[in-house]
């Protein structure tokens, strides 16, 4: 069912109906009722919070030297995160602590070659976002600077990343 659908179903319940449905599915669904919680009482700094416990804890797996973190888990978390409209500063808050965490544990872990083309991805993407909102230098800066840190990563991995950065172009351009 599309949301025309659903639009055109709602309008034919009753105030009382309405109400029930949205208790069941507020009952029925943890991510309905996260939703509905935030929604009620907006804190992004605790939602933001929260996504960054999800993102440690992803960064976590690993076995013998080997990161067990999934690229897919983490780009699902910044949909999830993106679906409760916290505003693009914090889109760009999460996304760079997510490409911070990947260089902080990727000096303990050896990553795949999919964890290290999507922790470019969603530096370039956090760039896409900071450019159609007019910030993209303040956060070229504050990528650059944390790429020259060598406390953080393997001399490789920052390379990588500092190579995708000089081959980003922002969304819609040639």
């Amino acid at each position: 069912m599309g949301k025309q659908q659903l639009k055109k179903e709602i309008q034919l319940l009753e105030r009382d109906q309405l109400e029930q449905m949205i208790l069941e599915a507020y009952s029925a669904k943890k991510e309905i009722k996260e939703y509905f919680d935030f929604f009620l009482n907006p804190d992004v700094d605790k939602l933001t919070d929260r996504f960054k416990l999800e993102v440690d804890k992803e960064f976590h797996r690993g076995k013998r030297g080997y990161s067990k973190a999934r690229i897919t888990n983490l780009r699902r978390m910044l949909k999830d995160f993106e679906g409760f409209h916290p505003g693009f500063d914090k889109q760009i808050d999460l996304m760079f602590y997510i490409v911070n965490q990947s260089l902080t544990w990727e000096a303990v872990f050896n990553y795949t070659d999919t964890l290290m083309k999507g922790t470019a991805s969603i530096m370039t993407r956090m760039l896409d976002i900071a450019d159609a909102n007019y910030v993209a230098d303040r956060v070229l800066a504050d990528l650059t600077a944390m790429l020259a840190d060598e406390s953080v990563g393997t001399r490789y991995f920052r390379r990588y990343l500092r190579d995708s950065l000089a081959a980003y172009r922002p969304a819609g351009t040639k």
